[in-house]
């Protein structure tokens, strides 16, 4: 059973709602790499390695603590790069786009999951892509409060990364948005990037300001569902709906 918060008036906004039924992340991540065919994979926050075994294309993952094993992340790969460092220090120091040579075709944002941490990983990342590329960023629809926090858990938390989405929606109408209802912490998808753009780190501090003042208990999961624009995993269940809305 879920744990419920004693300062939340469940009457006027529960403190969590049914699970997403959609298509889990990993299995759209599948399904991107089998038919958008990217030439170049980069990701943030890689563990155990079941995102990046996917990709068949050149990959570079950044990760500060590796939990690979005995998995096959290699698979066909023609190159495969591994940075064991936060990411901050990894775009300080390396350029993906020059290791890549070429831009990032498709992008995986899974890294720490506070929201000013995937704020620049974005920004970092948008940096080094083309117009066309796709930025997946996982944890962004949660079903709980109590692990749409900063208190890191154990179990399945997906922290106040929702709060970045928001921001990204009112700071850059000019992205286009694609939020699912994946399994089980959604699956936000941007394109229509913009390589050029300072918006995000000339205004990061104010930014992170007004994230942080935004409470998902006062906005609740309903309103927090329509300001992010989530639709079913379905409308890119199909190789011609997802080349519809994106384009590689």
């Amino acid at each position: 059973m879920r744990a419920r918060s004693h300062h939340v008036d469940e009457a006027r906004h529960p403190v969590s709602v049914p699970d997403h039924q959609g298509t889990p992340y990993i299995n759209i991540l599948m399904r991107m790499h089998e038919w958008l065919a990217p030439t170049s994979y980069f990701e943030i926050g890689t563990e155990t390695g079941a995102s990046l075994s996917i990709a068949n294309c050149a990959a570079v993952a950044v990760d500060p603590n590796f939990s690979l094993g005995t998995r096959d992340f290699v698979g066909k790969k023609p190159f495969c790069a591994l940075y064991q460092m936060p990411s901050d220090t990894f775009f300080r120091s390396h350029d993906p786009a020059r290791i890549f040579d070429g831009p990032i075709d498709l992008a995986f944002l899974d890294g720490m999951h506070y929201c000013e941490y995937l704020l620049r990983d974005f920004a970092n990342t948008e940096r080094h892509c083309r117009r066309n590329s796709v930025i997946a960023m996982h944890d962004c629809v949660p079903v709980e409060l109590t692990l749409a926090d900063r208190a890191g858990r154990d179990d399945c938390w997906a922290g106040d990364v929702w709060r970045t989405l928001l921001a990204l929606r009112k700071h850059r109408p000019d992205l286009a948005f694609t939020v699912v209802d994946s399994y089980q912490t959604g699956l936000a998808l941007v394109t229509n990037l913009d390589p050029g753009s300072t918006v995000l780190v000339d205004d990061y501090a104010a930014i992170v300001r007004e994230m942080m003042c935004l409470s998902l208990e006062q906005i609740g999961f309903k309103n927090l569902f329509s300001m992010i624009g989530l639709e079913p995993a379905s409308v890119i269940e199909t190789k011609e709906k997802m080349g519809q809305r994106f384009w590689l």
